[in-house]
């Protein structure tokens, strides 16, 4: 029993972080407890953080939370990265997330399978709207004038926004608008190097938040090739920071954009938990403090939760997908491949096995040969019906990674050794260890989304 020691430690260890990442603690009488992780999923400096730092500032002066925000930049993936981090964590509340539209996008783009619904909603704290910036001394008036000149000259216009961001979407609702208008779409490197494109006159146009069109704006006696305009502010009124720029409603274009801030929670936290955030933040929305930096920042004071929250994103997302396009990956069909491989070898195997049946294995002189080897049918059978259905399983991701493989490894090992019961305990280590593990490495090192 010695030599199952160590192995049995490592798998008490994965089983513990396996099951702690799954179940909530239901002992758990009062919350919060702790500090609470809040996950801004990009660079500190950027809107989303400066937003939620403030936030954090009237949630602390108030205490309103009962324990302080920690703020935790997880940078990468275009978002991605930091959501799956909140989307994979015990629902206890101790790990939220705030992001924007990119939460919506991602999936859409297909950089992450997964969407809103993973998650928890909580509310919606401070929105902004979107402009359409030209340097002043370009043709153009007004958005529709923008929109006939991409339908005239498809492609030629180009327009700074970048692809599978909430701006890229978009752009895409803009062209919709005017049948036959395309524009020639240009990534960039943020608000500051589609400023400096558009000045340099490699841009025509793009898409900016409300603060940085007024931080970028110059007085008004600047010559007109110096400076910006704005063409159009997307939404359905006009915005007090800009009252001289219309609204896209009242240009006849119908397409909205904002940066909203949204909270999510990981699916399943208990709903006192989430009321007990959302009233904090609400609280928090109410202070002078807070309220002096937003409006500094000209972000709009906006708070939303429950129904209205849901019917805000059911919204924002019915807009994205009408011009979602499914994109044909240039990656190879591995569930295709897979099984493919795995038929040739099962067929291989079954050649094999009614080639040798019935024959004597060879011996050597002085070999002992204890338990000779003789491939049977039945086994390639059994095994290859196993694969295939654990391939299916996976896509059908109704079970989870870990489960599903560590049975498939004990199936297949069963049976090659004969459902040998001396080989039982192995096979379970074997099992355990290789499923538990490779989702640790996969999920907790390389943050890849596994069934």
């Amino acid at each position: 029993m010695k030599k199952h020691i160590i192995p049995g430690v490592f798998i008490l260890i994965l089983l513990v972080g396996w099951c702690d990442k799954r179940f909530t603690d239901n002992a758990r009488k009062t919350y919060p407890k702790k500090p609470i992780n809040v996950v801004v999923p990009y660079p500190a400096g950027g809107g989303s953080d400066t937003f939620v730092r403030i936030v954090q500032r009237g949630l602390d002066e108030d205490n309103y939370l009962g324990q302080p925000l920690a703020i935790s930049n997880i940078k990468g993936g275009g978002g991605t990265i930091g959501s799956r981090k909140v989307k994979d964590a015990r629902p206890s509340g101790y790990w939220i997330l705030c992001s924007h539209n990119a939460v919506i996008t991602a999936r859409l783009s297909e950089t992450v399978p997964y969407g809103p619904e993973a998650f928890q909603p909580v509310c919606l704290t401070g929105t902004m709207p979107m402009v359409i910036i030209v340097r002043e001394d370009a043709p153009y008036q007004d958005l529709p004038e923008l929109l006939n000149a991409a339908k005239k000259r498809p492609r030629e216009i180009t327009f700074g926004a970048n692809q599978g961001a909430p701006a890229y979407f978009t752009t895409l609702q803009l062209q919709k608008q005017v049948p036959g208008a395309e524009f020639g779409i240009v990534s960039a490197n943020g608000g500051a190097d589609r400023y400096a494109r558009i000045m340099g006159g490699h841009l025509d146009a793009g898409i900016f938040a409300l603060s940085e069109y007024i931080d970028f704006r110059r007085p008004d006696d600047t010559p007109p090739s110096e400076n910006i305009r704005a063409l159009v502010v997307l939404s359905p009124e006009r915005h007090e920071a800009i009252p001289d720029v219309k609204c896209s409603k009242e240009q006849g274009i119908p397409v909205y954009s904002e940066n909203a801030n949204y909270w999510f929670a990981p699916k399943g936290t208990p709903p006192e938990v989430i009321d007990h955030l959302a009233a904090s933040f609400e609280k928090a929305l109410q202070n002078e403090t807070v309220l002096k930096r937003l409006g500094e920042i000209r972000v709009d004071p906006v708070f939303k939760t429950g129904a209205e929250f849901a019917e805000h994103l059911a919204m924002a997302e019915s807009g994205f997908v009408s011009v979602a396009v499914k994109r044909k990956a240039n990656l190879p069909d591995f569930p295709k491949i897979v099984l493919v491989i795995l038929a040739i070898l099962l067929l291989w195997v079954l050649a094999e096995a009614y080639l040798t049946r019935g024959k004597e294995p060879e011996k050597t002189i002085g070999e002992t040969l204890e338990i000779p080897y003789v491939p049977q049918p039945r086994i390639a059978w059994f095994s290859g019906l196993v694969l295939i259905g654990y391939v299916i399983a996976l896509q059908s991701e109704l079970i989870p990674f870990a489960i599903i493989t560590a049975v498939m490894i004990f199936l297949i090992g069963s049976a090659i050794s004969k459902w040998n019961q001396t080989h039982r305990i192995a096979l379970i280590e074997l099992a355990l260890l290789t499923a538990l593990g490779t989702e640790f490495i996969f999920t907790r090192i390389f943050s890849v989304t596994l069934p």
